[in-house]
């Protein structure tokens, strides 16, 4: 993947598609710690102003990533789509494995 993307896209692309889905990944780590945050003694209102702060930054910069650079764009939805698909046949696969024990 990292090969095909260096060879497609140049080294401003690549930075970008790095960036949303490292804001991707914060805003997603952040939603989960929602479900053990008292667990961690996390406060409600830090988490949201998280998530909300990263939600907003990862749509102004899809946008304008949309508008400035549309490759950039579909490539970025094309690894999202990829990952979810992904995730979801390893789900498959593993709730269909006969547990060990």
């Amino acid at each position: 993947m990292a090969i095909v993307l260096a060879a497609g896209f140049d080294l401003s692309s690549i930075a970008s598609i790095g960036s949303a889905i490292a804001l991707l990944v914060f805003t997603l780590v952040t939603a989960a710690h929602f479900r053990v945050r008292d667990e961690t003694g996390a406060s409600t209102l830090v988490l949201s102003v998280a998530i909300t702060s990263t939600v907003v930054v990862l749509v102004t910069f899809a946008i304008t990533t949309l508008v400035e650079e549309p490759a950039t764009a579909a490539a970025l939805a094309v690894i999202i789509l990829l990952g979810v698909a992904l995730d979801l046949g390893w789900k498959r696969t593993r709730d269909g494995r006969i547990p060990a024990g």
